[in-house]
């Protein structure tokens, strides 16, 4: 569940702050017949009731199917009555990986003006796929609960649960684990004073709540923490040990001002922190304010690589994608960021996270206003060195009205597909609508002009190491039965044509 920040992160933050998702790659045991394709799924009911989709995060499904997981405020048909005109809920779109075709759509919701949603989607070993998300409709939980769900290929639930226990917990990032269970990240905030704390959720095969552990700022924390700050977890991976390997950010205090690190922790099988480091340099903040995962995985060479965003400590506050490489214990090998300013006009506001390719390189993708001078989406696709091998934008209805990559994967036919919101100023359209791109292997889509080359060399960062401690406590969290129901939809989506 994505829960809101602090004031704290805002005070840098002059730039769009989009979230990206991470996700495994599709391991489809035979590859998928490619057909690029751009559409985009919207519901205006009038002027005055404008477009409400977003595509939040995506997974590819063992038999090819490409599931966008996201939310819509204003499907009203499928919930609403004459007495009851309530709507809205997560929202989740299955194509057919080749032409985009339909599968399946549900609506999952209560009916109780959107208060559920996606935050996260994976796939799962048994060709179904798993959910993390919100649900704002439990009064067990006075600010939102997480809320978990199994579901399989054709949408059907298996189990759900709400997280309960504190003011507010849910999970922005989860992962299946080699027992069959899940790992998922997030934050709690166990009052209502509203300060966040890492959280971290083990969960069973069978959708029980094994374990948690919950992590706070101090004023010990690291150079520049303090009592009170926030700290959330963005991302997560389960690493050949056993344990696992995760990325968050923390709020902290310079003599420049507030700012955001980035922060890794390495934790063991039961969530106790092995090892902990925060990154930031003299010019660079390694977290930008917004909702960005901060994706971090394990390298075949054992160490890692995390990306995201940085944003610089002054005026006027660029914003760049970064790749940052690690060794197995943390240590800096090497960093790039990737984006710049449009001569002056406009400032990069970049949000990006990284997803490895099966050519060992990697692939980033988010937004950029320093090409149109609108936000747009932008892929940029490096080598295992992060050096740059192509990159364009991509674009949706229109090409000023703003387009946002939150999320995207390797297909498995060494493709890509990209999900997000796309929307306009039209007064009977406004926006966002849910948003979903399907490229080959060099990011083209067929012969759509929606697609375009861009030139950005990367930039150095002067991000640095330093050690980090935070407060391991108990987190007296459980589940707790919920019984969100899944109404078919028939949304039909919007080509967008060279």
């Amino acid at each position: 569940m994505k829960t809101c920040r602090s004031p704290l992160w805002a005070i840098l933050a002059l730039g769009s702050g989009v979230s990206l998702t991470f996700a495994t790659p599709a391991a489809a045991a035979a590859a998928v017949s490619s057909g690029p394709f751009n559409k985009i799924w919207t519901v205006a009911l009038s002027q005055y009731n404008q477009a409400a989709e977003t595509g939040e995060s995506l997974t590819q499904l063992s038999n090819g199917t490409i599931v966008v997981g996201g939310n819509d405020a204003n499907l009203q048909n499928y919930c609403s009555t004459r007495k009851n005109p309530l709507r809205g809920g997560a929202w989740l779109v299955a194509t057919t990986p080749g032409s985009g075709g339909n599968v399946w759509q549900n609506l999952y919701s209560t009916c109780a003006t959107a208060a559920q949603t996606t935050s996260a989607v994976s796939r799962t070993a048994d060709g179904g796929l798993i959910l993390a998300g919100g649900d704002f409709d439990n009064p067990a939980c006075g600010n939102g609960c997480g809320w978990f769900a199994k579901l399989g290929a054709s949408g059907s639930i298996a189990w759900q649960h709400d997280l309960i226990g504190a003011s507010s917990a849910g999970a922005g990032a989860i992962q299946p684990t080699s027992d069959g269970g899940y790992i998922a990240v997030g934050n709690e905030s166990p009052t209502s004073a509203g300060i966040l704390e890492g959280l971290v959720m083990k969960i069973t095969s069978t959708g029980s709540l094994q374990w948690t552990q919950s992590y706070s700022e101090s004023n010990t924390s690291f150079p520049g923490a303090f009592s009170g700050g926030n700290f959330t977890f963005e991302s997560v991976q389960q690493t050949p040990d056993g344990g696992y390997i995760t990325s968050g950010v923390a709020d902290a205090k310079f003599s420049t001002g507030y700012a955001n690190v980035l922060v890794v922790m390495k934790l063991d099988a039961s969530g106790t922190a092995q090892w902990t480091t925060v990154y930031y340099g003299a010019n660079w903040d390694s977290g930008a304010a917004g909702d960005s995962p901060y994706p971090i995985f394990q390298t075949p060479d054992g160490g890692y690589i995390v990306s995201g965003t940085v944003q610089g400590s002054a005026y006027p506050f660029e914003r760049l994608f970064f790749l940052l490489k690690l060794d197995a214990g943390g240590n800096i090998i090497w960093q790039k960021g990737y984006g710049g300013s449009n001569s002056g006009y406009d400032v990069s506001s970049e949000t990006g996270g990284a997803y490895a390719t099966s050519d060992g390189g990697y692939v980033l993708a988010g937004e950029s206003d320093i090409f149109l001078q609108a936000a747009t989406g932008w892929i940029v696709k490096t080598d295992a060195s992060g050096n740059i091998l192509w990159q364009k934008t991509y674009t949706g209805l229109t090409s000023g009205g703003g387009n946002v990559i939150n999320g995207i994967i390797q297909t498995s036919d060494g493709g890509y597909a990209a999900a997000g919101d796309s929307w306009t100023a039209s007064p009977t359209y406004g926006g966002p609508g849910l948003w979903l791109v399907r490229t080959d292997s060099q990011g083209n889509v067929g012969t759509c002009s929606c697609a375009q080359n861009t030139s950005t060399t990367p930039q150095p960062l002067d991000l640095g190491l330093h050690q980090a401690s935070f407060a391991r406590g108990p987190s007296g969290l459980s589940f707790s039965g919920v019984n969100i129901k899944a109404k078919a939809t028939s949304v039909t989506p919007t080509t967008i044509y060279p």
